[in-house]
């Protein structure tokens, strides 16, 4: 099929209308009709721009990354990955849905990788090897924007309705039937904070990333 004659449109107005879609209706909301309406143009315009809705994904994810910065102090590379880390979690948070772009598997886009090259530098820096350092970006990278899509659900939900044990459960544990959960149960009953929770995951990732350091 021909494409329609160009419209007086850009990639950055047709990813700023994407963004205000993707606030609006949410991942699921996301369409080239959506996107084509919120710029009063007809959906085939928009493949001048974006060649299909997966690439727009990927260019709108790559855009809302554009602001968020890593700036790590040398210092401590420990510190430099939990503050990459929760930086990254902040911005994930801050965007409706903006985590739920990314495609499974590599992808090239620049500004994300200006992201993931300083991180890859301070994993390098504190003596992993190339391998190592970018499995250990991978894990870290999955850990955050999985965490961060379980907490925005988690914060979605009225108040009084987080997730709990019911009467039923309760009485299982009370059985003994159990003995290992009901030694446990606090830490799902009554659970730290969510930053406390990401931290202690976090924490665990850079201990064990530490443990793949050669020593001496």
């Amino acid at each position: 099929m021909a494409k329609p004659p160009r419209p007086n449109l850009s990639l950055p107005m047709v990813l700023e209308a994407a963004a205000r879609v993707l606030g609006r209706e949410g991942c699921d909301g996301l369409t080239m009709r959506a996107v084509a309406a919120e710029l009063g143009v007809q959906a085939p315009a928009l493949y001048w721009y974006v060649k299909d809705k997966q690439a727009l994904e990927l260019a709108l994810y790559d855009h809302l990354m554009s602001d968020l910065v890593f700036a790590p102090q040398g210092a401590d590379w420990r510190e430099d990955v939990r503050c990459m880390a929760q930086n990254l979690r902040r911005h994930f948070l801050s965007r409706r849905d903006v985590a739920r772009l990314l495609p499974a598997g590599f992808f090239f886009a620049p500004r994300s990788m200006t992201l993931l090259d300083v991180a890859l530098g301070v994993l390098l820096d504190a003596g992993l090897s190339p391998r190592d350092a970018g499995y250990a970006f991978v894990t870290a990278f999955a850990f955050v924007v999985n965490w961060s899509l379980g907490e925005a659900q988690v914060r979605e939900r009225p108040p009084g309705q987080l997730p709990g044990l019911d009467v039923d459960a309760k009485a299982m544990i009370a059985s003994g039937a159990f003995p290992n959960f009901a030694a446990a149960s606090a830490s799902f009953t009554e659970p730290g904070d969510l930053d406390e929770q990401f931290l202690f995951g976090l924490n665990a990732l850079i201990a064990g990333f530490e443990q793949l350091i050669p020593t001496g």
